[in-house]
């Protein structure tokens, strides 16, 4: 795989649900380790993307734009990191974000046999998120030793 190929694969997901899982070998592991998802069923992992596509009138997670900032890997694994900017139709993490727009970045890690993936973890900056919609307050100094 290569970076091309991770383009391919995060623009898929507003585009089609149903075509990003066909990436998917048949046995796969799917982690979001924010989410506390983990997904082995191809039908439970197209539940969970179905959200991102991108439809008129927009879809539960709004519209969506993917894109992927750098690929390192070869075609057994991969580290792909992204970015989402969403424009918000309704909650999101159970605060208020209808009419919002946000830009998260994330990194998800691939292991690949066959042209396909095999194994998924996704990790994303949701504190920044939470920030952009006020529910958290931005701070420069997050952690302060002990004097």
């Amino acid at each position: 795989m290569n970076f091309a190929w991770a383009q391919m694969w995060i623009t898929t997901f507003a585009e089609s649900a149903d075509k990003v899982v066909d990436l998917y070998a048949d046995s796969f592991l799917f982690e979001d380790l924010l989410l506390g998802q983990r997904i082995t069923d191809k039908a439970e992992l197209l539940r969970a993307f179905k959200v991102f596509e991108n439809t008129d009138p927009p879809g539960p997670a709004g519209t969506n734009i993917f894109s992927v900032l750098r690929y390192t890997g070869d075609g057994q694994h991969g580290v792909i990191e992204w970015e989402w900017r969403g424009r918000h139709v309704s909650d999101f993490l159970g605060i208020p974000a209808a009419g919002k727009e946000t830009v998260v970045r994330g990194m998800t890690f691939h292991t690949y046999e066959n042209g396909t993936i095999v194994r998924e973890a996704t990790f994303w900056d949701a504190v920044s998120d939470l920030q952009q919609l006020g529910a958290l307050k931005p701070t420069v100094e997050f952690w302060k030793a002990p004097k």
